[in-house]
């Protein structure tokens, strides 16, 4: 039997990481086979190479040879949430041909474990729940796999949008909002629900994803076991506002309408999930650009832990 998946990249300049994500990618496929007799796994990879001037895409073809690829081009401001959108985008025209849709952050190390954990997260969850969900991979640090960076969370305080991250417990384990540098999603939750909203620039799709589908009926789980590696790059809000004491109001305004980091993506989550915490918000990101010692000190205040002295 075989099992087709679409394969969901976007890349910026980072050949060399976009490189080892997908020779692990094939590694783990090749892995799959070899102990799998009755299944045999088919990736098709869709990549958007948003402008790179590094190579990467003739790596890529390199790398994929022989294999069937798609490489979109962007126009360099695609970021994240654009460029998986254009991939996927693109993997949606042959939609029947797929049973799954795996999306990937080309800086994560895919294990040689992936197909066989997202597999028993899948036949767990309908076995369950009597319908799939989307499956996030868990994912370790790439020189410590103790240390989990990236998985699934659940919220413990929607009033002050608070979230824990869920920790590897011996069974799949049902998030509220989930990363996506290793994700899964079955055709019947894509005809129902459809890719990532257009709304987004670069960060936030990945967790607005997880909401739509639970909209929807369905719900997200991460893997029983780590089965990626990828190094946390993301700052904490007491850093940012370290940084933000030693810059010039004009470099933090550049700051927060960057949209690497910028302020749009994280109040859109909000506008469209968690409503009642928009008004309030958007007044604290206007806060924190301009006074943002007061804005920490807001942060205690309302027992943020981070902000703790």
């Amino acid at each position: 039997m075989a099992i087709k998946i679409a394969a969901i990249l976007t890349c910026f300049n980072r050949r060399e990481k976009t490189v080892k994500c997908l020779n692990s990618l094939f590694r783990a496929e090749n892995q799959y086979n070899h102990s799998h007799d009755s299944e045999e796994l088919c990736v098709t990879v869709y990549l958007t190479d948003d402008a790179c001037s590094d190579g990467t895409a003739d790596a890529v073809r390199g790398v994929c040879k022989g294999r069937e690829l798609h490489i979109l081009q962007g126009d360099g401001h695609c970021y994240w949430a654009g460029g998986m959108r254009l991939a996927w985008g693109e993997a949606l025209k042959n939609q029947e041909e797929f049973d799954f849709f795996l999306l990937l952050n080309d800086d994560t190390t895919i294990g040689d474990n992936v197909f066989d954990e997202l597999f028993a997260t899948h036949r767990y969850v309908m076995k369950n729940t009597g319908k799939p969900g989307i499956y996030s991979g868990m994912i370790s640090d790439v020189n410590d796999v103790t240390r989990i960076t990236y998985s699934g969370s659940v919220y413990v305080d929607t009033s002050k949008s608070q979230y824990h991250k869920v920790m590897p417990d011996g069974k799949p384990l049902k998030v509220d909002i989930t990363n996506a540098n290793i994700l899964l999603v079955p055709k019947e939750i894509v005809c129902h629900v459809g890719i990532f909203y257009k709304g987004y620039i670069h960060g936030g799709a990945d967790y607005d994803y997880a909401m739509m589908v639970a909209r929807h009926g369905y719900s997200a789980f991460i893997t029983e076991k780590v089965c990626g590696q990828c190094e946390y790059d993301h700052k904490k809000g007491s850093e940012v506002i370290a940084d933000f004491r030693k810059m010039s109001l004009r470099e933090r305004y550049r700051y927060v309408n960057n949209p690497v980091h910028g302020d749009h993506d994280y109040l859109l989550f909000l506008k469209r999930h968690i409503p009642h915490k928009y008004p309030i918000s958007w007044v604290l990101r206007k806060i924190r650009l301009f006074v943002p010692s007061l804005y920490a000190e807001i942060c205690r205040m309302r027992g943020l832990e981070e902000y703790k002295k």
